[in-house]
């Protein structure tokens, strides 16, 4: 296949952008320089911010990442169709969480809250985007390759696709103002993620990988809001309530896929 001109820039953005969404995220913690992103969620004022262990899911998170860019950045691959379908869509994905690093480490509070709320919105759709194409694409890849390509992929998109509505969490809350109980906002919020989360598991098949991330965090959600103040039993039951329909959309969607495969299967000649 022709090289193109663009294929080269592909590359070097991956394999800059996926190590800086490490060193970002992880330098306040190193020079206690910033907020970490654990303090930035802690200084929200939400009830679905997870046990602080759950953000430790970020360290496979990045060494895969990285893994994936060495993989796209590497001449034979530079012309394959699958780097191709989702190396622009990674580049922009990794970028988007370089920047939200930057604001929710060295951010203004109000700055912050609205700059990591909006920039996650193109994050998660890109990221999710290169989820589905590497899914419904896995064939093209081998074993070393969806290990590398294919998991930590489905991994961030999966985190992202949880972590979206914490930003956004504050911001919805305070649209309600001091009339409504802040738990109604939060259950609300956590209702309208658990919806995306199986909207899009089931658009991928069920991909188990994706949804990993989503399940790791209600877990620890609901271990924080029933041992941490305040205490709320409602948002630890939600959580995991969420934990258990997430299963289910994996079940249900992976019975739909094997179907249409088992459909596409028989009429091929």
């Amino acid at each position: 296949m022709r090289l193109e001109n663009n294929d080269i820039a592909r590359q070097w953005v991956n394999i800059i952008a996926a190590p800086a969404m490490w060193v970002l995220s992880t330098l306040p913690q190193l020079t206690a320089w910033g907020r970490t992103p654990q303090e930035f969620s802690d200084a929200n004022n939400s009830l679905l911010v997870p046990y602080g262990i759950a953000f430790s899911i970020w360290l496979p998170i990045f060494v895969g990442c990285i893994g994936y860019a060495i993989l796209q950045g590497m001449k034979t691959n530079r012309t394959r169709e699958i780097f191709r379908k989702t190396g622009w869509w990674t580049a922009a994905g990794f970028t988007c969480v370089c920047i939200w690093a930057l604001f929710s480490g060295w951010g203004t509070p109000l700055l912050a809250r609205w700059g990591t709320a909006l920039i996650f919105i193109p994050t998660v759709l890109c990221l999710v985007k290169a989820m589905l194409i590497l899914t419904r694409n896995k064939n093209a890849l081998d074993k070393t390759e969806r290990l590398w390509v294919w998991a930590p992929i489905s991994l961030i998109a999966g985190w992202t696709s949880i972590a979206i509505f914490l930003n956004w969490t504050p911001i919805f809350s305070d649209s309600f103002g001091s009339s409504v109980q802040p738990i109604i906002p939060n259950l609300l919020m956590l209702c309208i993620a658990l919806a995306w989360a199986v909207f899009v598991t089931r658009r991928s098949g069920a991909n188990m990988v994706y949804a990993f991330p989503i399940i790791w965090g209600l877990a620890w959600l609901a271990f924080k809001a029933l041992t941490q103040a305040p205490k709320t039993e409602i948002i630890a039951i939600s959580a995991l309530m969420g934990v258990i329909i997430i299963i289910g959309a994996i079940f249900s969607g992976r019975d739909n896929s094997q179907t249409v495969f088992r459909l596409i299967k028989y009429r091929s000649p």
